[in-house]
């Protein structure tokens, strides 16, 4: 026992001088939102949390939420998740994009919560669903799982030694696991309404993370027919178009033909004719790994 808390706290210190400014940052602010929930929530709740029913006028609740916490074991994860992520992923995108992605994350994430909730009680009538309060980085968290999925799938999650080695978790992994465990927390707790936010944040962090990552982040991209790795043999295009990082390739393999029957469609109908994919199956394709912004700013 000892050994496993000496090599815990040995790994925590390693995850804490290694992790980015930015990440520090944020979690700083985790920090402060759980301390002022903790000493004064029953005024920060109703302004930085998310109440439907509060979110007219007070359209800040939509971001704010995604920053304050109120929960130890989910301000504890997201800490820890954030220090994790954000020390891989900032390096490879640089602070201006890894910013922008925690910004757009968490505003869809707000604004699809409160949409999700506030029909629910139209349809119900329930005003169990009209003055629920969460929040937390759940929603982010799991959206930077999916960068990560990206962009480092294949390498393990450095979790402590008697965990890791029974899991043997990869980031590819996370994403589900982090939905799977939200699910079940929510069902296991009775379903109350700060649960069920916690896992649409999840589920809608999940989405929001795919759909930047697959349509909209601008990427660089060798030229067709180009050597050199210069910027005269690069191009601007947006979103990851490879076939591994379409929507299906994010479920298990047994699943995967069930949800292109819904997805492909809807793909072939935003972009003509065909999914993007198939369009560059010839290309030479993945993007590479730094957003244009960096090749911009250097």
């Amino acid at each position: 026992v000892d050994r496993v808390f000496r090599i815990v706290k040995e790994e925590l210190g390693v995850l804490v001088k290694t992790s980015t400014p930015t990440t520090k940052l944020i979690a700083g602010v985790l920090a402060c939102s759980f301390v002022a929930h903790l000493l004064l929530g029953r005024w920060t709740a109703p302004v930085l949390a998310l109440v439907p029913e509060k979110t007219v006028p007070c359209v800040w609740n939509v971001v704010t939420s995604g920053f304050y916490e109120m929960n130890a074991i989910s301000f504890a994860v997201d800490v820890l998740g954030v220090l994790y992520l954000g020390r891989l992923l900032e390096p490879i995108w640089g602070t201006p994009e890894f910013v922008r992605f925690v910004v757009v994350a968490q505003c869809a994430v707000g604004v699809s919560a409160f949409l999700t909730m506030y029909a629910l009680y139209v349809c119900t009538r329930s005003q169990y669903y009209l003055f629920a309060q969460f929040g937390g980085f759940h929603g982010v968290l799991v959206a930077l799982t999916v960068a990560l999925r990206q962009q480092l799938p294949e390498e393990r999650v450095p979790l402590p030694p008697p965990v890791g080695a029974a899991l043997r978790l990869r980031n590819k992994h996370l994403p589900g696991a982090y939905l799977v465990a939200a699910g079940a927390l929510s069902v296991a707790n009775g379903a109350k309404h700060h649960h069920i936010g916690l896992w649409l944040f999840a589920a809608y962090g999940a989405l929001a993370g795919w759909c930047y990552l697959r349509y909209f982040q601008r990427v660089q991209r060798r030229k067709e027919g180009s050597a050199g790795g210069s910027e005269d043999d690069c191009e601007v295009a947006y979103g990851d178009d490879r076939e591994e990082f379409e929507f299906a390739a994010q479920f298990p393999e047994t699943c995967a033909p069930f949800v292109r029957l819904v997805t492909d469609p809807i793909h072939a109908l935003v972009f003509g004719g065909k999914p993007r994919y198939a369009a560059l199956a010839t290309e030479s394709a993945a993007p590479t790994t730094a957003p244009a912004a960096n090749a911009e700013e250097a």
